[in-house]
């Protein structure tokens, strides 16, 4: 058994403490942009249910995708009274209903026929701001994902920092023996 001294490994020691910071700031990237989705989403429940009139429920297919097939949105106006002043409103969601499938944009056409009645969500602080529905609160619920990547960059880290930097008797394998 050959016993010889072990140098620092230093370049070891960096490369676990860059990759732990890397996945650190990739995985606080997902969780920031996740965290900023549920917030958006959440600002709609404040706002005052409002009765309103769906005045028109059309399909626009003048739009094209990036790889240039047919984009369909659906286009929906509705009118609603607030605090006494009338408003007209054209927003399902916060973002537009779109799909290169139509079958999706007419299911969603279908729960807003034209010359029909339903309630809409108005900001009380800005009442010509409105929406249909409440945007999706689903982004909370995978934040964990990227807290994981956050934990193990910390895991990384911490083991690269705590790694024997030699001095210690080492075995025929290299492996140190105590």
């Amino acid at each position: 058994m050959s016993t010889r001294s072990q140098s620092p490994n230093l370049a070891g020691k960096l490369w676990g403490v860059a990759l732990g910071i890397t996945l650190i700031l990739m995985g606080s990237l997902f969780v920031w942009y996740l965290w900023a989705a549920y917030k958006k989403a959440t600002l709609t429940d404040s706002w005052i249910k409002t009765p309103c009139e769906i005045v028109s429920s059309t399909i626009d297919e003048s739009q094209l995708t990036q790889h240039y097939s047919t984009k369909f949105r659906l286009d929906l106006e509705y009118q609603y009274t607030f605090e006494g002043r009338s408003f007209t409103g054209t927003r399902v969601r916060r973002l537009p209903v779109e799909s290169a499938s139509l079958k999706k944009v007419q299911r969603k056409q279908a729960l807003y026929p034209a010359d029909t009645s339903s309630h809409c969500l108005v900001n009380p602080e800005n009442p010509a701001e409105s929406v249909l529905e409440p945007d999706s609160k689903g982004s909370l619920y995978s934040i964990w994902f990227p807290g994981l990547f956050i934990l193990g960059g910390c895991g990384i880290i911490v083991a690269a920092l705590r790694k024997k930097s030699g001095g210690g008797k080492t075995n025929e394998l290299g492996l140190i023996a105590e």
